[in-house]
């Protein structure tokens, strides 16, 4: 039986993880990157079967998924629409917001823009696993081709990941609130406590401390152009956020504690943590 050919444009965390899952399925990995140490860096840890040119990837793979930065994204399908018809009967991209990227593949045959909930604040295909997609939603956009829109829903499938599907404006109004806004703040915590740390502040961080700083040692080069595209929904989201805090902290001034409930939804009728003396 003739293997199925997988195409990674892009072998980072995410396109990394792609090939590790597909190939442990029996996939034959194609991988090209405009980075030649990442390329070996996917082969050495099996993200890909072997390295290609862009060329050689788009005349053997079936199912080819764009996983690079938003920028490198739609100058890839701007290409594409140029180039004109494709051996591939799969073209799908990971993209963090869809708006932008719907509007410039345009009709472009084949292709679905899609977005795994899987993100990781590390980078590179060293932070790639055959696991990371298992159980976490996979959002994509339903186009005009049904016949592609099944494909993109079997191909996620087969990644472990399940599919969700979404219009791409209110995909980027929702993780504008639940994935963009966080990283700023997880930025902003992260890099005020660099100003503060050291071995006894470590030694007392929280869990909530502890993840934001996770999150918030994402790349800004990655997060710029995700941002600019999205920048109506997340500075509206951000505001909104941020005249909370502000209330919060004048409650606090002024000796007004209970001004503060709003930030707690989970009101316990009892005290859940260690007793004081």
């Amino acid at each position: 039986m003739k293997r199925r050919v997988v195409g990674i444009v892009g072998v980072g965390a995410i396109g990394g993880s792609i090939g590790m899952r597909a190939r442990r399925d029996g996939a034959l990995v194609v991988g090209y990157d405009c980075d030649a140490g990442a390329l070996a860096e996917a082969i050495e840890l099996g993200a890909i079967d072997f390295a290609a040119t862009r060329e050689e990837l788009y005349a053997r793979a079936g199912t080819v998924a764009i996983a690079a930065h938003l920028d490198a994204t739609l100058e890839e399908l701007r290409r594409l629409r140029d180039e004109g018809p494709l051996r591939a009967t799969l073209i799908l991209d990971v993209a963090s917001v869809k708006s932008p990227v719907v509007e410039t593949a345009g009709d472009l045959a084949a292709f679905v823009a899609t977005h795994p909930m899987a993100g990781s604040h590390r980078a590179g295909v060293r932070a790639a696993s055959p696991t990371a997609f298992d159980g976490k939603t996979w959002a994509y956009v339903p186009s005009r081709d049904p016949a592609a829109v099944d494909r993109a829903r079997a191909f996620v499938r087969s990644l472990g990941a399940v599919p969700v599907a979404v219009d791409a404006a209110a995909h980027d109004r929702i993780v504008a609130f639940t994935s963009h806004l966080p990283q700023i703040v997880a930025g902003c915590y992260a890099s005020a406590a660099r100003r503060r740390r050291d071995e006894t502040f470590d030694a007392l961080l929280g869990s909530a401390a502890r993840e934001l700083l996770r999150v918030g040692e994402s790349g800004f080069a990655m997060w710029r152009p995700i941002l600019a595209a999205n920048a109506t929904a997340v500075s509206a989201d951000l505001a909104t956020l941020a005249s909370a805090l502000s209330a919060a902290a004048e409650a606090l001034a002024a000796g007004r504690v209970d001004g503060l409930r709003t930030a707690f939804p989970v009101d316990k009728s009892r005290f859940d943590g260690a007793q004081g003396p």
